[in-house]
């Protein structure tokens, strides 16, 4: 293989790279009560707070865009992660209002997301079993939502 058809075919792979999209997650929290939420990536966090917000379109049209729309009419507020360590951090969700749990531009950044339920642990993004009381819709793109019930 010639020297140029290589540089060729290493600048394509890594437009492909580059050009991978981040999966997005929404956590939606329906129920009457603030939920405390434990995120654990797989990489370091580089986050230092969570954009969430009160108000939003139905799930088939929800993306990153609704949010940053929500943001611009105070519909929204920031809250500050908490670390737990190097790789995971956790946060409050209060009652009927929904997170954008951020990717870090990353396909899957993600190793667990979880909340409890008395002693029962419930993954998000995950189908868990009744006791969980959640909806779980991903969407035909990178988007996944989950809808914690009643």
């Amino acid at each position: 293989m010639k020297i140029s058809n290589i540089v060729k075919l290493l600048a394509f792979s890594g437009l492909i790279v580059s050009c991978t999209p981040a999966h997005t997650l929404f956590v939606k929290n329906n129920t009457g009560e603030r939920i405390e939420f434990f995120v654990e990536l797989k990489e370091k966090s580089t986050d230092e707070d969570l954009l969430i917000c009160k108000e939003l379109v139905p799930d088939e049209k929800l993306d990153h865009k609704p949010f940053m729309e929500y943001s611009k009419e105070g519909k929204c507020y920031r809250q500050k992660i908490t670390s737990v360590s190097k790789t995971s951090y956790k946060f409050n969700l209060p009652e009927h209002y929904t997170v954008n749990i951020t990717p870090n531009n990353s396909v899957y950044p993600f190793k667990n997301i979880y909340y409890f339920i008395g002693d029962k642990k419930c993954f998000v993004n995950v189908e868990n079993g009744p006791e969980c009381r959640q909806k779980v819709n991903k969407l035909p793109s990178l988007v996944s939502i989950t809808e914690i019930l009643e």
